[in-house]
């Protein structure tokens, strides 16, 4: 399960681009931040159109502050791992499924 965040200012997405922060892991009653960990995207528009991402350090995100996750994946955890699957089709998700992006 996850929970994400998508920091843009509305109207100038091609311009400044957008952070897009996750929380993976179990959540419910009997769980805690230890049961999660934090992985952070930065999002970018290329003059096309096409959205562009890149995996960056999540500790120096939000979600580096320990009270969701206990744990801040840095892009070299993610990037050529499984996980890195996970995460761009957990995105890709997000972006069929989430219109208030585009």
């Amino acid at each position: 399960m996850a929970a994400y965040w998508i920091h843009w200012t509305e109207g100038h997405l091609g311009e400044a681009g957008a952070n897009l922060d996750l929380v993976l892991g179990r959540w419910g009653n009997d769980t805690t931040p230890d049961d999660r960990f934090g992985v952070a995207l930065i999002h970018r528009q290329l003059a096309d159109g096409t959205p562009s991402l890149m995996v960056v350090d999540a500790d120096a995100r939000p979600i580096g502050n320990g009270e969701l996750a206990a744990a801040a994946l840095s892009r070299d955890q993610v990037i050529g791992t499984p996980l890195a699957a996970q995460v761009f089709d957990l995105v890709d998700a997000i972006y069929e499924q989430d219109g208030r992006f585009f």
